[in-house]
């Protein structure tokens, strides 16, 4: 494979709150590496072939990122596909909470399904766990989750509470804190939430 899907992206380093509400101190920007879907191709078929051995009936990605590769992995491998939404409310609090749901027409056809787990990018994983729990709430079984990059940490990627597999094409290593034992905080660094807008 040549080249990286790091490659496409625009990486911002800094102080960032991310959507598990953890800070970071890498952010991504990826839509303009969906501007040209070719581009993406050989990620896409590569990482199909990482996720090919769980022999998933089908594929979910949530939306957005997530859903246009779940969508490409799911055509590579001729199974079924599926994605959650993100929804998003403010907590009286201030702090944002943040699911992911099936649309009603996969919650039906769900059940029983063995499914591999796809997204662009996994950081704290919040999208991809999410998404594994409404897999499970309608009786699907996650298998894998797969990515085309993995960032945090030192390689392999491992989520706290999580014990499925992950595979991904490329790791960036990068540091993601809670937010009171954040050092960036600490130093007084301007926390940037992406998700503002």
């Amino acid at each position: 494979m040549n080249g990286s899907f790091i490659d496409l992206l625009a990486v911002h380093r800094g102080h960032f709150r991310v959507e598990s509400g953890m800070h970071g101190d890498v952010w991504f920007d990826l839509e303009e590496a969906y501007t040209k879907p070719k581009g993406l191709e050989t990620f896409t078929v590569e990482l199909s072939r990482m996720v090919a051995p769980y022999e998933a009936d089908a594929v979910c990605g949530a939306l957005v990122g997530g859903a246009f590769v779940g969508y490409s992995v799911a055509l590579e491998l001729g199974i079924e596909f599926m994605y959650t939404e993100r929804f998003e409310k403010r907590l009286s609090n201030g702090e944002r909470k943040v699911e992911y749901r099936l649309a009603k027409g996969f919650q039906l056809v769900t059940a029983g399904k063995r499914v591999a787990v796809i997204d662009d990018v996994i950081n704290a994983g919040s999208a991809a766990l999410k998404t594994c729990q409404e897999l499970i709430r309608y009786g699907a079984r996650p298998l894998v989750l797969g990515s085309l990059l993995t960032v945090g940490g030192k390689r392999p990627k491992a989520l706290p509470g999580n014990d499925l597999p992950i595979v991904a094409l490329d790791h960036l290593e990068s540091n993601l804190w809670q937010p009171d034992n954040c050092p960036l905080c600490i130093a007084g660094q301007r926390l940037v939430d992406p998700y503002e807008s």
